[in-house]
């Protein structure tokens, strides 16, 4: 029986080397001009009511300057949803059953989902404060928090792309 030898090929590369983190790119307090320009051309593709620049910078780099104005439009999400009607025309929440103080709350928890990755209290311990019954609360808190989500993973997306393609535009080809 006879071995044969195989030889690896030496692996070989400038491991010190390591790709760009678009966040770690606008998390930090001073942003480029290549961060900057990404941002403002994202942001200018959105609606100008959905505060994705504030929420993105609230998640990435813990920014709480803009707090009030992105509890507002969370509870105003939430009283919009509250307000809907369904496919077949019924009300989304009943009108007996609409009253703000619930309503806000559930918008502000759908934004603690959001920046924290969880509840500031469960489902129903917090129903049960309000005086509503838990399915009535989910049906607010769930939408609005996926809808802050999928908007915020959107905003995240399209803000990387950006920021390589104006930084290719800056440095030429890479």
């Amino acid at each position: 029986m006879t071995v044969v030898a195989a030889t690896i090929p030496k692996s070989e590369g400038d491991w010190q080397l390591r790709g760009v983190d678009a966040d770690q790119v606008f998390a930090s307090q001073q942003l480029s001009d290549t961060a900057m320009t990404a941002a403002v051309r994202v942001t200018a593709r959105f609606d100008p009511s959905f505060p994705g620049w504030f929420l993105y910078r609230r998640v990435v780099a813990g920014v709480g300057l803009f707090d009030r104005d992105l509890e507002a439009w969370a509870v105003s999400s939430a009283r919009i949803l509250s307000r809907m009607k369904k496919k077949d025309g019924r009300d989304y929440v009943q009108p007996s059953l609409r009253r703000n103080d619930w309503i806000s709350q559930a918008g502000r928890d759908a934004l603690d989902y959001v920046i924290y990755g969880k509840y500031a209290e469960a489902l129903e311990p917090r129903a049960e404060r309000f005086g509503v019954h838990w399915k009535t609360y989910k049906r607010i808190r769930e939408p609005v928090s996926a809808g802050l989500w999928i908007g915020l993973q959107t905003f995240q997306s399209e803000l990387h792309t950006e920021y390589f393609r104006v930084r290719r535009e800056d440095k030429g080809s890479w």
